[in-house]
């Protein structure tokens, strides 16, 4: 009797809410289509080469500085690149797709997918343009491309109380060989959707 008036006046502090979890495995291939521009110097520096090795049709290369207000600054060279690639990889997602929660009480279970992947990128089409100065065209051929690249990341989703998402990459993109590395995280936040209201009572009344 006295276990019976203990429990009675208590509820247990933690509970086991049995769920389970579902793991799907998929293949992935698609194209990557992209252009921008380029800071050069930094990629002549990490290939040993110099402003000088960028050569018009005369042979004369690129100045390696210029004289700006009596002071002598480093001849920044800008280009415009353009790629395209196609990426084949494979991914794992988790998903748990149930919610508990307690009222009057804080904690409880959410729901959440997350999906892991992983790709090898080749590009078969990279387009350097040549840099112009002086109405004069400077060959960017001394710098060393690199087809091949890859990636590995996560993203991740709620959908219960916020609907927040997450995610980020990181890896080696096809482009000017050492200017290749890249990382990216991103947060998304829901701009529609629908409220899911499945309540179930623990008793009956």
């Amino acid at each position: 009797m006295k276990t019976l008036n203990k429990w009675a006046s208590r509820v247990p502090l933690q509970t086991e809410v049995p769920s389970k979890v579902r793991r799907i495995y998929g293949a992935r291939l698609g194209t990557l289509v992209w252009n921008t521009t380029t800071y050069l110097n930094g990629a002549l520096k990490k290939q040993n080469l110099t402003n000088a090795d960028l050569v018009n049709e005369s042979g004369e290369g690129l100045p390696l500085t210029f004289t700006s207000n009596n002071h002598e600054q480093t001849f920044n060279v800008f280009s415009n690149l353009q790629s395209a690639a196609i990426y084949i990889g494979g991914s794992m997602s988790r998903i748990r797709n149930v919610a508990v929660s307690f009222d009057n009480y804080e904690g409880g279970l959410d729901d959440g997918i997350l999906t892991l992947y992983a790709d090898i990128i080749y590009a078969p089409m990279q387009k350097l343009e040549n840099v112009k100065y002086n109405n004069d065209q400077f060959s960017v051929s001394a710098l060393k491309m690199n087809p091949l690249g890859f990636r590995i990341g996560l993203d991740g989703k709620f959908n219960r109380s916020v609907s927040w998402g997450y995610g980020g990459e990181i890896g080696y993109r096809p482009s000017i060989k050492g200017r290749s590395f890249f990382t990216m995280f991103r947060i998304s936040l829901p701009m529609f959707g629908t409220n899911l209201e499945n309540k179930v009572e623990s008793f009956g009344k």
